[in-house]
């Protein structure tokens, strides 16, 4: 992954944390599940990005499953 790409996800990161707040972690599950069941794995793997992104973003003391 290049550096442009980690730094737009933490910039999506930091929008949707902003965004959704402690549902946070449900709104990207949901996005996942659609891509998965689209079978969009470009799109899937973006998602998995973002989801660590938020997953640092916030800090270790709080887990995205």
């Amino acid at each position: 992954m290049e550096s442009d790409d980690e730094a737009r996800a933490f910039l999506i990161a930091r929008d949707l944390i902003a965004q959704h707040g402690e549902s946070v972690a449900d709104f990207l599950q949901n996005k996942i599940d659609s891509f998965t069941e689209a079978g969009d794995y470009q799109q899937l793997s973006a998602w998995f990005v973002i989801r660590n992104a938020v997953t640092l973003s916030l800090g270790s003391n709080r887990k995205l499953h």
